[in-house]
């Protein structure tokens, strides 16, 4: 495994390297403002609802706005793929991948998948009339140039161990936090002040802007999308199930609701739930004597279409600013 850390560094850095020096070149898209957001660690900093909060915060500034995502463990056979053309979805899950399939619900504009964000990006331009292009998760790809670098630190775990993938879940070595114009320290309400006060020293080095974020509960909605009240849940017991790559704090969010009781499934991130899962789900709600099943947004768009099991509910959440420095001088 040391082994592999170490040559993982190496390819990474190299790479980096190259593009610093111009060597590698990044293709720019003239008459289109692209912000990215990505991080540095593995999976679990909230990218979707931050992506939609932005998304948002655009459209209320009068921009004209497109998501691009490369679609991750998407399978289709055009690439790039238009998703949605912000009123019609035109993909399913499996060819988009369960984040855009959940920004294609969740907004109003145009998504756009693709593995080469460039071709993606201009797939974009070209079909619909937009001025700004919010990139989810491109902080490492570098091929393309974009006009800001916004980076999302989990409070929870804000700098992979401080190991490079295998060891940690470092995607490349902490020094290259210096390409970043902005961060969010995500997750902010499930650590104590003084973990973000850390969090914040360190990041002040970069002299970049640094904004405090949670992500708060906003509904409880059945299979059929009709929101429930979210005092349900208090003393009562509840499974979870999801497939992300930080499940805990999945859990977490819901103990904030005060059940009184709550087991976990976990499914490895991204999973694609077959029937044979939804038998070992009930089978361990019947033996807890769940009153509820909740799951994920995120899971929630790779289940099957009229898909029933009975006692299940989705977890509606949202990116609340705490501290919102965003794009300030």
């Amino acid at each position: 495994m040391e082994l592999l850390a170490y040559l993982y560094h190496l390819i990474t850095n190299f790479r980096n390297r190259l593009y610093d020096k111009k060597i590698f070149k990044s293709k720019k898209i003239d008459d289109i403002e692209i912000f990215c957001v990505g991080n540095i660690t593995v999976g679990g900093t909230g990218k979707t609802p931050t992506v939609q909060y932005l998304v948002q915060k655009f459209l209320d500034e009068g921009k004209k706005v497109a998501i691009v995502s490369r679609g991750y463990k998407g399978k289709r056979k055009i690439d790039p793929m238009i998703v949605s053309d912000g009123k019609n979805i035109f993909a399913t899950t499996k060819e988009s991948g369960d984040e855009p399939l959940l920004h294609a619900i969740n907004t109003k504009v145009p998504i756009i998948v693709g593995r080469d964000r460039y071709s993606a990006c201009m797939l974009a331009k070209e079909n619909f009339d937009i001025d700004t292009i919010v990139l989810d998760d491109g902080y490492q790809h570098r091929k393309l140039e974009r006009d800001c670098n916004i980076v999302l630190i989990d409070a929870t775990n804000p700098f992979g161990g401080g190991r490079l993938l295998p060891l940690g879940t470092l995607r490349e070595d902490l020094r290259q936090l210096k390409r970043a114009d902005e961060f969010i320290i995500t997750k902010a309400d499930l650590v104590d002040d003084r973990e973000i006060k850390k969090i914040k020293k360190y990041l002040s080095k970069y002299k970049k802007n640094i904004s405090v974020a949670k992500y708060g509960v906003v509904s409880l909605k059945d299979l059929k999308g009709d929101r429930k009240p979210l005092f349900w849940v208090n003393k009562k017991k509840v499974l979870l199930f999801s497939g992300l790559a930080n499940p805990l704090n999945f859990e977490k969010t819901v103990i904030s609701l005060m059940p009184s009781a709550t087991d976990r499934m976990d499914f490895l991130d991204h999973h694609n739930f077959k029937e044979r899962d939804f038998k070992k789900i009930m089978k361990r709600a019947d033996e807890m004597g769940a009153d509820f099943i909740i799951t994920t947004e995120k899971d929630i768009v790779k289940l099957p279409q009229n898909f029933h099991m009975p006692r299940t509910y989705v977890l509606k959440v949202e990116l609340t600013m705490l501290e919102d420095n965003l794009f300030q001088q």
